[in-house]
């Protein structure tokens, strides 16, 4: 049986419904442990829904948070040798390192890492640790080649796109009319960075843009408290929503917004928000959708590359003309084209990461 980690509920953790996919696709029988974060001090309880276990355990905030970490390293050891795992899929950096020693003495050449998310990466010993798990990994998945800069090379690491469509796509790009509003949207878990914020407050008053954030508020993010304070009157939040609903969104939706850079100047940009590519991408090759992107990113070099929206800084205070400027410009049968191009090696990298997988999990059958 394969056992999956993950350091957040379901909700969080959309990514894991395509390892299930392909481990049910290959008659692999698994369970997963999803952190259930309680908000409140209690007793910590463990709890089995069918192949779902979860782990209800307080997670502090602010400097106490570590000894969460630490508490849960300890409840998922306990776990993992109560069920005899034969073999694990880690999903995302932070789970892997804190249970790295257990998992390289117990499974080498026995588990999946995937890396996708981004907090630690510029200090040494973090990537140190990181490269140790690659290496005693059977395969490591990356979300962005962008994290390519700085992971060491192996060829244990292969790129694991967040795209599920094949080469149909029965969208249309935008039809940008000179008098209707501009809908300018938020598709995903919905946070306030340093560019985001700033952007949300520069656009708040816009007579020519809508602001909509579709998906669950995290609890870090004030964003109700910004529009409040601010008196912004053109933004708009619509709440969580289910897969099936994303086609009505788009629909709807004239631009994405995937700016979300914690820094004025492109020069401070960390790594971390230079390096991943947002799930939000992989829908504007899905649904036909421009991109409004930060400059600086390996988001922004492919949305150049491949023309597929315009580049911005949060701070700039021209950012709406910027916006309305490219809308008054776009060019509809190159964005098609360059959103073709770039679905098209996505897709032929997927083909060879499921292969890949396949393979693997053969093995563990």
């Amino acid at each position: 049986m394969v056992g999956i980690v993950c350091l957040w509920d379901r909700y969080a953790t959309p990514y894991l419904a395509k390892y299930e996919e392909l481990l049910s696709s290959q008659g692999v029988d698994y369970e997963v442990i999803f952190w259930n974060r309680l908000t409140e001090k209690g007793k910590t309880t463990v709890t089995k829904d069918g192949r779902y276990i979860y782990l209800n355990q307080f997670c502090a905030s602010g400097k106490k948070k570590m000894l969460s970490f630490l508490q849960w390293r300890s409840n998922i050891i306990k776990i993992l040798k109560e069920n005899h795992y034969d073999n694990l899929i880690l999903l995302s950096t932070v789970p892997a390192i804190l249970l790295e020693e257990y998992i390289i003495g117990r499974y080498t050449g026995r588990y999946i890492f995937d890396i996708r998310d981004y907090t630690l990466e510029m200090v040494g010993l973090f990537r140190k640790l990181v490269m140790r798990l690659v290496n005693h990994s059977v395969l490591t998945t990356i979300s962005s080649k962008g994290f390519l800069r700085w992971l060491e090379p192996s060829n244990k690491i292969m790129v694991n796109h967040n795209i599920t469509v094949d080469e149909s796509v029965d969208f249309d790009a935008p039809h940008f009319e000179n008098n209707e509003k501009v809908r300018f949207s938020f598709v995903g878990n919905v946070r306030l960075d340093t560019q985001t914020r700033a952007m949300l407050i520069s656009l708040g008053r816009s007579e020519k843009l809508e602001q909509h954030f579709y998906g669950r508020v995290l609890s870090i993010c004030d964003i109700e408290q910004v529009i409040k304070d601010n008196g912004l009157t053109n933004v708009f939040l619509h709440g969580p929503f289910g897969l099936e609903e994303k086609r009505r969104i788009y629909a709807e939706t004239d631009l994405i917004n995937t700016v979300y850079v914690n820094a004025e100047r492109v020069e401070d940009i960390p790594l971390g928000d230079s390096t991943p590519l947002p799930n939000r991408l992989y829908d504007a090759l899905i649904f036909y959708r421009p991109l409004v992107t930060s400059r600086g990113t390996y988001l922004a070099e492919l949305s150049e590359k491949y023309h597929l929206g315009v580049n911005v800084n949060g701070f700039d205070a021209s950012i709406e003309e910027e916006i309305l400027d490219y809308v008054r410009h776009f060019n509809k049968e190159e964005f098609i084209r360059g959103c073709d191009e770039l679905r098209k090696e996505v897709i032929a990298e997927e083909k060879q990461f499921r292969n890949t997988i396949f393979q693997i999990l053969k093995d563990w059958r």
